[in-house]
């Protein structure tokens, strides 16, 4: 076990490894390897399948049997049934129909008034089943109850349906069909369920009928009150805002709302007009509308303008007279003197006439003025503008108030509108519905005086008979043709599962092919059987399928690995007897046939062979190279038969002396024998029990794995073939020997078309009773 543990730190040689084996891509299998990396592996099933079938036929023909004798001992069923029409089928009938006659207002009479899902569970209902069982029961049939009949229904002896079911085949009519193995008693429910279905239809119309009209009598009080409430709150809302119809209401506004803005720009369009033209005539005359008035009223006064002229009559006097007199004249003081009175009595005259005509406005020298046409003229035209003005101010202020009101009434119209149409809307609902219900009343009473059955039945209750002869047909029943197939059916299992349990048990690989499906590496070679002496087992025939099946086998092994050849291979097995040592000696040959230089080392020191098939002499070989460091060319011995195949044999073996393979000796050995020849070979002890074989196999480019067909432990050869990967030791392929007993059949598996060829008997005698000399 240490020597197992330390291999993983045993040196690597120089040489090339091959490549992992197990993604190496098998070209010697059959079309069907490539798909054994993925997927279902079929092959290995059938031919478990294949090679069992007198156990799985055997099971399975006793399964049948007792499943045969178990249908024969099953009672006889009788089966009967009838039919019910539950609706109208033609439109003259259904327009005769009392419930379409009540119906007048309907004008649908094609489609079906009937919801059938409910209708078949009401029919199936325990408490109508329950009617029928006392019906039943009152005939002398005390077995049938209420929860007999729901058996019944679940077992599927009472099917209750209706004849189609989608849209194109769909009917008007129920099918009840009962099967039991009493016939009068098939025919006696029979009756009672038509009788009591017939039954229903016309109670269960009554009763619906009452139920309505008395639940409309419950419901229409209350449907008057709320049909009253909001006529009231509808009464309300036109009372309040004074309209008939807020729609009408909401129109009507928001046309004077437009008119009114209309009329508004109009008026701001005059009143800037008549802005513009005050402004002017204002800056013109310099004189406020006011003083304008006094000052027109001023020139048109008499007085004042007498006065006035007197004032400028004096006053031209006292220019003239100052001409000749000086100031202190009597003459100019007496004209003075008339000045000044005529200026007061001016002046009198102008705060009287401002008082009269424009109080408050101040006396200034242009409102005193001389005011000739024009400016008169121009004092008309600001005092008329001033005037426009404020009219124009007055009647923009009144619209503005108007528009105002309009916008705030359009404003509230929308949620008045939202009210008002709901409770128009909620009263429409309401009175409709008042009035179907009233409407519902008076149909519903007209119904329920209608005493005639509204179901017929177009089928009468009867069994299942010959149409010819009449006479009442039997059957076993579909549980005992179930139980029938179901017993067919566990025998084929039954028989599968023990096939697949005897291959368990058997726990060999009873066909090449098996153990191809049972790996993931390459299957180089599947060697067929060549019966007879050990030296018979040797050698190369042309055409000889034996001879055949080397040279393909060292073929494959060649062109493996283009990029990495073969030079070192060690041939082992996972338990002793499975022919591995005649494969080494047969692939040595077959390789030096071919010209290559081969070295045959025979290192199964536990029991050697190589030199017993060869009659060579074993006084010095391996063992003795390893222990008393001979030198290999003293040692290594010729085949007289190829001059480029060489034998190294065991030589002297003592206990334990395989574990001279961990040596450095060996490495070094090995090492130097990959120099002097083309290929390499040893004859390895079976791994089963031993590990220092793994030393030896882990200095060579990998392990060929010989497994014995129909002899081989599989789970033997599947543990080893786990352990070479545990220790990461490459393992080249798998070669699949035809070891047997008796007369066996040989072939060979053509490895580079994946077919196999059946081929004559090879020759049979006397086994060797040595060791794995056999194949």
């Amino acid at each position: 076990m240490q020597a197992g543990q330390n291999l993983r730190n045993l040196p690597v040689n120089g040489h090339t490894r091959l490549e992992d084996p197990s993604l190496t891509t098998n070209d010697t299998g059959d079309s069907g390897e490539g798909k054994r990396k993925g997927g279902v592996k079929l092959r290995p099933l059938v031919a478990i399948v294949r090679r069992n079938i007198p156990l799985i036929v055997g099971i399975t023909a006793a399964a049948t049997g007792i499943g045969y004798l178990l249908y024969r001992s099953s009672p006889l069923i009788f089966q009967g049934n009838f039919s019910l029409l539950v609706e109208p089928i033609t439109s003259q009938a259904r327009s005769t129909d009392p419930y379409v006659i009540s119906r007048a207002q309907s004008s649908d009479t094609t489609g079906s008034s009937v919801d059938y899902p409910t209708l078949l569970q009401v029919l199936k209902s325990p408490e109508l089943l329950s009617k029928i069982a006392v019906q039943v029961q009152a005939g002398g049939y005390n077995k049938v109850t209420a929860a007999s009949l729901a058996r019944d229904l679940k077992n599927k002896d009472l099917i209750v349906e209706r004849v189609g079911t989608n849209l194109i085949d769909s009917t008007r009519t129920l099918n009840v069909t009962y099967q039991g193995t009493d016939p009068k008693q098939v025919q006696f429910v029979l009756e009672k369920l038509a009788e009591g279905y017939l039954r229903f239809s016309l109670e269960d119309r009554k009763t619906r009928i009452g139920g309505g009209v008395e639940f409309i009598e419950d419901q229409l009080p209350a449907l008057q009150q709320r049909v009253n409430a909001l006529e009231a709150q509808i009464q309300s809302i036109r009372q309040r805002y004074r309209f008939t119809d807020p729609l009408i209401e909401n129109q009507q506004v928001a046309d004077q709302l437009k008119e009114v803005r209309q009329k508004k720009l109009d008026a701001e369009t005059l009143l800037r007009e008549q802005a513009t033209l005050y402004a002017t005539l204002r800056r013109q005359l310099g004189l406020t509308p006011e003083q304008a008035l006094a000052a027109a009223a001023l020139s048109q006064n008499p007085r004042y303008q007498d006065l006035l002229n007197q004032l400028k009559k004096v006053e031209s006097q006292i220019s003239i007279s100052l001409a000749r007199y000086n100031e202190d004249s009597p003459v100019v003081q007496r004209l003075r003197e008339q000045q000044r009175n005529l200026t007061r009595l001016l002046g009198q005259e102008t705060q009287k006439n401002l008082t009269e005509t424009s109080p408050g406005v101040p006396e200034t020298s242009r409102v005193v003025a001389y005011q000739d046409p024009t400016r008169l003229g121009l004092i008309q035209q600001l005092v008329q503008s001033a005037n426009q003005t404020r009219a124009l101010q007055a009647r923009t202020n009144e619209i503005m108030r108007t528009e105002n009101s309009l916008d705030q009434r359009l404003t509230q119209l929308p949620a008045i509108i939202r009210q008002y149409n709901t409770l128009t809307q909620q009263l429409d609902i309401a009175t409709k519905t008042l009035n179907q219900f009233l409407l519902q009343r008076e149909t519903l009473r007209v119904e329920a005086a209608q005493k005639e059955v509204p179901w017929e039945i177009i089928s009468k209750p009867k069994l299942v008979s010959d149409p010819v002869t009449g006479r009442i047909i039997a059957s076993r029943g579909k549980k005992a043709q179930q139980l029938l197939f179901m017993s067919v059916g566990l025998g084929l299992a039954l028989g599968v599962a023990a096939a697949f349990l005897r291959e368990k048990l058997r726990n060999v690989f009873v066909t090449a092919e098996d153990l191809q499906d049972a790996i993931q590496l390459p299957f180089l070679a599947s060697v067929p059987l060549r019966v007879g002496m050990g030296r018979e087992q040797i050698g190369n025939k042309s055409g000889d399928p034996f001879s055949e099946a080397f040279s393909a086998l060292y073929t494959n092994l060649r062109f493996l690995n283009p990029g990495s050849n073969v030079h070192s291979v060690a041939i082992t097995s996972a338990e002793p007897g499975d022919g591995k040592t005649t494969i080494a000696l047969n692939l040595a040959q077959a390789a030096a046939s071919m010209g290559q230089r081969v070295l045959l080392v025979d290192a199964n020191l536990c029991t050697p062979q190589i030199h017993s098939l060869l009659d060579l002499p074993n006084q010095k070989g391996l063992a003795d190279i390893l222990s008393q460091k001979l030198s290999v060319e003293a040692v290594i011995q010729h085949s007289p038969s190829s001059e480029n195949f060489s034998v190294l044999t065991a030589g002297n073996t003592q206990m334990n002396s395989t574990r001279l393979f961990a040596s450095n000796e060996m490495q070094q050995l090995m090492k130097n024998l990959r120099g002097m020849f083309d290929l390499v070979i040893y004859d390895t002890p079976a791994l089963r029990g031993l590990t220092d074989t793994n030393f030896l196999a882990a200095q060579t480019d990998g392990v060929l794995m010989v497994a014995g067909v129909n002899k081989t432990k599989r789970s033997v050869f599947m543990q080893e073939l786990g352990g070479l990967n545990k220790y990461r030791i490459p393992v080249i392929g798998v070669i699949a020997n035809h070891l047997g007993k008796g007369k066996v059949t040989s072939y060979l598996l053509n490895q580079q078309s994946g077919q196999s060829q059946q081929v004559h008997p090879a020759f049979f005698g006397n086994l060797k009773q040595s060791g794995d000399i056999v194949q």
